[in-house]
């Protein structure tokens, strides 16, 4: 069979990962995530399809990142209706994230009308929970390692990624003319040195590579540095009587937050702190968590930790706040305190509550830890904006904003290269995608440079015949 593959989406970019190979008559789509950024240009581009959505034939989702499974009930609302592939923990995750994007979207247009009502400016959600419902329904969890049919002639399988629970790399093996092809489409990359996920394992025999470039230019800071710096943060902050405010993504990252500080507080390094966890999101993914500790996504260290310590993200300080107006309180509370908030990128959910109540306040300090898209208001702050919109209203930036790269669950530019030079042998062709084009164009650059001279950054819709 023929093997065309079609890039939709992250390319350029690290938002809309949508990918599509076509291999003989079927057409498989390698994620479906939400594109972020400008509100306009964002909704412009989930709500129209490039492709016809009825003519999929499968979806295989990498993990359940918005940026990778958020647009799912868009296709469903378009028309399709074949199944939705994913490992078993990505489909426990799936049901959370994409019953909170449709709640997040609904509340925000709520709140967005109210405020511009005499102007007559609106929006609406992209789907609503209905929508989700339905595309929970063509779900179809698989293990990990295990091959499974999408056709005649061809399979795939789920291979840890070592990104964040549940994340796979999707290994697709065809039969063509020329005998076997074996594709590999990364997803997100995880890290060699890693907090709590196991790293990603590097598959044998793979023909063709699709991987992310996110930090294809950038070396990240050693996780053995978070300690200390947070440590730090976290002193200052008490001394000033000052609120730290954590845009945190609900998967991965707060649970890795919550685990360091439950490791500085019993070692005694920081002061007991008080911790709010305001996303109602972010709670059930930790009770995810918890209920797959014995998971191939995680760490034999971390796994070591939990049967020593127990359990891992539930710390006497801790307070998981579900509801709202409990969440709306948080902003009135006295004395210093920690708030982790989704989402990530500032986009969307509590988060822009709380930096609406307490951005213009010197004592405040904004503690970025994940990658911020361009186009986002996490990025706007990240790059030192003085005033900014919220809710379309203006705001003075008073407060002290720090960024820790140490914490990205994302490989970095080395993370990158070892892996593909441990590949064996030399995949023909490799693709790179999701990463702006300043950190596609450095990777690219170290890869030619070491003797990889096929490789290719892809634009918006650009197709490649496979050989």
């Amino acid at each position: 069979m023929p093997l065309k593959l079609t890039f939709y989406g992250s390319v350029d970019e690290v938002t809309g990962s949508r990918h599509l190979l076509e291999a003989g008559d079927m057409r498989l789509l390698l994620d479906c995530g939400l594109f972020q950024g400008h509100r306009k240009e964002s909704i412009e581009k989930n709500k129209n399809f490039p492709f016809k959505a009825n003519s999929l034939d499968a979806v295989l989702l990498s993990h359940a990142h918005v940026d990778h499974s958020g647009a799912l009930p868009l296709l469903v609302k378009s028309g399709f209706s074949k199944r939705i592939h994913c490992t078993v923990e990505t489909a426990d995750l799936a049901r959370i994230m994409l019953m909170d994007s449709a709640h997040i979207q609904a509340e925000d247009a709520k709140f967005f009308n109210k405020i511009h009502a005499e102007t007559g400016e609106r929006i609406e959600p992209l789907y609503t929970e209905v929508d989700v419902g339905q595309t929970l329904q063509l779900i179809d969890p698989h293990k990990y390692n295990e091959f499974f049919s999408l056709g005649e002639g061809l399979k795939a399988q789920f291979l840890n990624a070592g990104h964040v629970l549940g994340s796979a790399m999707i290994e697709i093996e065809a039969d063509t003319p020329k005998g076997k092809r074996r594709i590999l489409f990364t997803g997100d990359l995880g890290r060699q040195d890693t907090l709590i996920m196991r790293p990603p394992e590097v598959p044998p025999n793979i023909n063709y590579l699709i991987t992310e470039s996110t930090y294809g230019k950038r070396v990240h800071e050693p996780t053995y540095k978070i300690e200390k710096e947070l440590t730090e943060i976290i002193k200052k902050a008490a001394l000033d009587n000052g609120v730290i405010i954590i845009p945190s993504f609900a998967l991965e990252r707060t649970q890795e937050i919550v685990f360091i500080l439950e490791k500085l507080i019993r070692a005694g390094h920081i002061p007991k702190t008080h911790l709010y966890v305001d996303s109602p999101m972010a709670v059930n993914i930790t009770e995810v968590f918890n209920k797959h500790l014995d998971s191939v996504s995680m760490s034999p260290k971390f796994k070591r930790y939990v049967t020593r310590e127990g359990d891992p993200f539930g710390m006497e300080t801790v307070r998981y706040v579900k509801d709202v107006e409990e969440s709306k309180k948080l902003n009135d509370l006295p004395g210093h305190r920690i708030i982790l908030s989704a989402s990530g990128m500032c986009e969307g959910g509590r988060i822009l509550h709380h930096l609406r109540n307490n951005i213009e306040k010197d004592n405040t300090t904004i503690l970025f830890a994940g990658y911020q898209a361009q186009g986002t208001l996490g990025r706007r702050l990240v790059e030192g904006a003085k005033k900014v919109k919220i809710f379309g209203l203006k705001h003075d930036v008073r407060a002290t904003v720090k960024m820790m790269d140490h914490f990205s669950s994302h490989a970095d530019r080395n993370d990158i290269f070892w892996f593909i030079k441990k590949l064996d042998p030399r995949p023909l062709k490799i693709f790179l995608v999701h990463g702006d084009d300043e950190n596609r164009t450095s990777l690219l650059e170290l890869l030619k440079a070491n003797g990889f001279d096929r490789v290719e950054c892809p634009k918006p819709a650009e197709e490649f015949k496979l050989d």
